[in-house]
């Protein structure tokens, strides 16, 4: 099956129609290991970014097994393979006219953040695990950077570019401003939290917009393609995760999970259907990861099991 690439382009961007969507996956199953690279060679830009072989297949390897899974709706998949593929250094953000920028990727470890500066002195500080992408310089009318995350951003002033952060399926715009995305892959929610100024948040499947002011949070659910807004008293919270802390307010046991296997290098799995029920509230700053995991199953009523860097939490659950 010959792919359009007017049609993938749509793909990615989440213009496309059901029966659309059908199409494309029908065309990733059939592709060989090798088809994001004679994609590329058939007119698309070539990337910047040189991708190691070990990250390139672990990529492929991603996009086709989600793919092939049982059916949970093409707005994942939309969002996992725009988000990939400009990962792998495609120039889908960063091409603007005849002048091309070289792109630059920061990978974070597990186990520690990243502070670094952009060439228009916006600050950002990067969560474990992390991915950043943004060209060596900034051309044309804005400031486009890709992230998938977890990144606390100071953004510099600049009236004539907006600064735009492309994360899975949404894209979130501001003049200059300070604020908090969420944006991990996989995760079962994305989120950008506002600390000072005002940010506009784009669910860019739905092209939904929303405004998000200081002390309040956008929250995208890629699964229902559904984005809403809510008040948060303590924002400041939201990046606690930069200073080495962990702060857990009435937080998802399933979140807490997430945080605490990105911090510290493990796999962190709940065991039972009410776990996600349960909410847990801590603060920790270098505790190590026993005592944390004590203090939560003994609240939880939940037990332990682990196998080397696989931890898992089962227990009846909270209602």
């Amino acid at each position: 099956m010959h792919m359009n690439r007017e049609l993938l382009e749509r793909f990615l961007k989440g213009e496309t129609t059901p029966a659309e969507n059908q199409q494309v996956e029908l065309w990733l199953q059939d592709q060989p290991e090798n088809w994001l690279e004679n994609l590329m060679e058939q007119g698309w830009e070539q990337p910047s970014v040189i991708m190691p072989e070990e990250e390139k297949a672990e990529m492929i390897a991603g996009i086709m097994s989600h793919t092939r899974s049982p059916w949970k709706g093409f707005i994942r998949i939309a969002a996992l393979v725009a988000g990939l593929l400009v990962t792998a250094g495609g120039a889908w953000y960063f091409v603007q006219g005849p002048e091309k920028v070289n792109l630059v990727a920061v990978k974070v470890p597990f186990h520690t953040t990243k502070k670094l500066t952009l060439p228009d002195n916006t600050v950002i500080t990067l969560n474990a695990g992390s991915i950043l992408t943004y060209p060596e310089r900034f051309i044309g009318d804005t400031r486009e950077i890709t992230l998938e995350g977890e990144g606390f951003f100071e953004v510099a002033t600049d009236a004539g570019k907006p600064f735009i952060i492309h994360a899975g399926g949404l894209n979130t715009t501001v003049l200059g401003t300070s604020f908090n995305i969420t944006a991990y892959r996989n995760s079962p929610q994305l989120s950008v939290t506002v600390l000072t100024g005002k940010v506009a948040v784009m669910d860019t499947l739905s092209q939904k917009s929303v405004t998000v002011l200081p002390n309040q949070r956008a929250t995208f659910n890629p699964d229902k393609a559904t984005l809403i807004t809510s008040i948060v008293d303590k924002p400041e919270n939201a990046i606690a995760w930069s200073e080495g802390k962990l702060i857990f307010e009435e937080t998802p046991l399933a979140e807490v999970a997430e945080r605490l296997s990105y911090k510290y290098n493990v796999q962190i799995v709940l065991v039972g259907k009410n776990l996600s029920d349960c909410r847990f509230n801590g603060e920790f700053d270098t505790e190590p990861l026993e005592e944390i995991l004590k203090i939560i199953t003994t609240l939880t009523k939940t037990k332990i099991k682990r196998e080397g860097t696989m931890i898992h939490l089962s227990g009846k659950g909270c209602k």
